[in-house]
């Protein structure tokens, strides 16, 4: 499915959806506000299998196919929305585009507190790939690099709109090199975590990330 098509059916899939009181609480307290909450479209997982089908039928009534679009699938001939509980990170292009979402898990451990919404090796499911998430001021010259969309988003919330590149992992820097060469930036900032310090397959996927990152010219 090409992005702009997938773009379309994520924001038909949100603009059926709603953000529960807990999810909301959580995104306050990260700092973020209620416009921006609201603009970036965060929303919950529908939280029942009835749920679930009814919101692939609904965007079926609407006139989307939904083969090709990872998180949903088959399952005994009705199409239904897979995937853990949690609230939806919409994960954007430079423009705005939607690639793909992420779940901030209700049932998260300290390894595993984020998936991408995918249908990988399920009956007319399709994987999703971890996109590079761009938030806040295209204009800038200077990019912050981090690690994860929400993350992102609310760093540049705070820092008045500051724009910040986000890689879905340390490792996952697919797509990153192009994602700064088509902004025009002429400086990154690395704002990754700290653990870089201490685990030592961090410090080496960062260090990787960094030679990435000095061989764009200029």
């Amino acid at each position: 499915v090409l992005l702009e098509e997938r773009h379309t059916a994520y924001t038909a899939m949100l603009n059926h959806l709603t953000l529960l009181d807990r999810h909301h609480e959580n995104l306050l307290e990260r700092g973020l506000s209620e416009e921006r909450i609201i603009r970036n479209q965060y929303r919950s997982m529908p939280e029942t299998e009835q749920g679930r089908r009814l919101l692939a039928a609904l965007l079926r009534s609407c006139g989307f196919d939904l083969l090709g679009v990872p998180g949903f699938r088959t399952y005994y001939g009705d199409w239904t929305l897979a995937g853990p509980n949690g609230f939806l990170i919409p994960v954007r292009d430079k423009n705005g585009l939607i690639q793909g979402l992420k779940i901030r898990l209700d049932d998260a451990d300290d390894d595993r507190k984020y998936r991408w919404l995918s249908s990988r090796d399920m009956t007319n499911g399709t994987r999703s790939y971890s996109w590079v998430h761009v938030t806040g001021d295209t204009t800038s010259k200077r990019a912050y690099l981090t690690e994860g969309p929400l993350k992102g988003d609310v760093a540049s919330f705070l820092a008045h709109d500051a724009l910040f590149v986000c890689i879905g992992g340390v490792k996952a820097i697919h797509g990153l090199k192009d994602t700064l060469i088509v902004l025009g930036v002429r400086e990154v900032v690395e704002a990754m975590d700290m653990d870089q310090m201490t685990n030592e397959n961090v410090r080496r996927a960062v260090l990787e990330m960094r030679r990435e990152v000095h061989t764009i010219p200029g």
